[in-house]
């Protein structure tokens, strides 16, 4: 019986996986949710009887290892699977470049929470879950990231916009990295990927308008110009976790340290 781990399941793309998961009576799904009590769309997977929804926020790491307790007391010890969906995006500062900021302190403030959130707190949910993933059969950890955190492609499109979320991305996938490293002898596959542009708007507060500023707009211009044939549409958030979790399914060992782009994930057949 596969036991999964969803750190960022209150809305999104994190909590559809959720759902498609929970459709397989024969999973165990940890719901971690940063809280319980203001998460409106979680009450769509609780009444499924394999869904457990657990509260802590990635900036709290006591909270993350009582949640990891909490998981081991239903499991008997063990989880196969963790996938890291916790993101932060601020939309007022979404497209600002690295000079875009009214003050230092502003700048040094939303690159800070940036890095804390994005990266910090993949590393804290990883840590509390780990000896529980030691025990496993399955031992994968899913890193959801993002094309904006690429080198190669924000040299390629010359896109200065979105750095804090772009940095703190790229330290999101050397994270990863260097878990894959690190646990590389133990069996574990480790991997990051982005799911690409994806309509949420159903489960979640930043909804497609918001994302429909000129700023985005230019981003997926310049996007679609650096890669051919890219399709930069929104795609249905089930569809993208479809797509994601047959990747999930798929990868193994061999494909440890890997970021598969989102033209790879829309690629799939389904």
């Amino acid at each position: 019986m596969p036991s999964y781990a969803v750190i960022g399941a209150s809305r999104g793309i994190g909590l559809e996986i959720v759902r498609q998961l929970a459709t397989d009576s024969a999973n165990t799904i940890f719901a971690v949710v940063r809280d319980k009590a203001n998460s409106p769309y979680i009450a769509t997977v609780a009444s499924f009887p394999n869904v457990h929804i657990l509260q802590a926020d990635v900036v709290d790491h006591a909270a993350l290892k009582v949640a990891a307790v909490e998981a081991a007391s239903i499991t008997g010890g063990t989880l196969d699977v963790l996938i890291h969906s916790a993101a932060y995006m601020d939309v007022t500062f979404m497209s600002r470049g690295l000079t875009d900021y009214e003050s230092d302190e502003q700048l040094d403030a939303e690159l800070t929470k940036a890095f804390q959130i994005n990266a910090l707190g993949a590393v804290h949910s990883i840590n509390a879950f780990l000896p529980l993933l030691r025990k496993g059969t399955v031992k994968k950890i899913m890193v959801l990231s993002s094309e904006a955190g690429n080198r190669d492609m924000t040299w390629q499109m010359r896109f200065s916009g979105m750095a804090a979320y772009g940095l703190s991305k790229a330290a999101l996938d050397m994270v990863m990295t260097k878990y894959a490293a690190q646990l590389e002898r133990d069996g574990f596959t480790v991997f990051a990927l982005s799911p690409g542009p994806t309509d949420t708007g159903s489960t979640s507060n930043l909804v497609v308008n918001e994302l429909n500023t000129p700023e985005m707009q230019e981003l997926m211009k310049r996007w679609e110009d650096s890669v051919a044939n890219l399709d930069t549409s929104m795609m249905p958030v089930d569809q993208t976790v479809k797509r994601v979790l047959i990747l999930l399914a798929k990868l193994g060992p061999a494909d440890s340290a890997s970021f598969r782009l989102s033209e790879e994930v829309r690629a799939i057949q389904v």
